[in-house]
């Protein structure tokens, strides 16, 4: 009989995989408008704030799933710093690429907020709170609110100011609705870990939401028309 605990490690790292591709999948939607900004030394009308939240959001879980916080949670470290290098590319890019000085510097300042930020969570959490749930709970909360705002800011931004699918393509939608139904499944299996849940089962939610935008709109080709 295999050890439920087995189970759960071996969902972590499907997820870790999953969560990966969805980075890569990521990669070749922006990747191309990326190699653009750098070529032509100017990054238009592209704003890095989603990238700077999901260092922010990336950042934290990792802390989340540090042993120090969180025992047996190291997936969600490992799944989330491949997130934050990635995040961290595009943030380069972008700062080096900017021509405008005055937006060149809003980033900075931005970076130096979240840098701080980040800093004194991690002191904080680590070492001025000595009870491992208070540290665990914390974070927990803190990891959510994160993730909650950057669904709203996806969906007003992206789903309802341009009010075009260009950003949620339907195979990035279908892995994410996977990743985080295996994350939820996670969080639930051996130890019951209310953050994650709260957190995949959001977003899974959310992903659901997508996929039934896509459905909606979902226009088949017509063939032999007459007319």
């Amino acid at each position: 009989m295999i050890n439920v605990k087995y189970i759960r490690i071996i969902i972590g790292i499907i997820g870790t995989i999953c969560v990966s591709l969805s980075f890569t999948i990521d990669v070749f939607i922006f990747v191309p408008e990326y190699i653009q900004i750098y070529k032509k030394k100017s990054v238009e009308g592209v704003k890095p704030d989603r990238h700077l939240l999901m260092l922010i959001k990336c950042s934290l879980w990792v802390l989340y799933g540090l042993p120090v916080v969180h025992k047996d949670s190291i997936l969600v470290t490992t799944s989330n710093g491949v997130g934050f290098v990635i995040e961290v590319i595009y943030v380069v890019v972008f700062c080096i690429s900017c021509d405008d000085q005055s937006r060149t510097d809003v980033v900075y300042v931005k970076l130096y907020l979240e840098f701080c930020f980040v800093v004194v969570s991690y002191a904080n959490t680590i070492w001025a709170i000595g009870s491992l749930v208070a540290k665990h709970t914390l974070i927990g909360i803190v990891c959510n609110l994160f993730n909650i705002s950057i669904y709203v800011s996806f969906a007003k931004e992206k789903m309802v100011e341009t009010k075009t699918l260009k950003s949620m393509p339907f195979r990035l939608s279908l892995l994410s609705f996977i990743n985080a139904g295996l994350w939820t499944a996670y969080s639930l299996i051996y130890k019951i870990d209310i953050y994650v849940l709260i957190c995949s089962g959001l977003e899974t939610l959310f992903c659901a939401f997508q996929l039934i935008v896509h459905a909606c709109s979902y226009k088949p080709h017509q063939v032999g028309v007459i007319g």
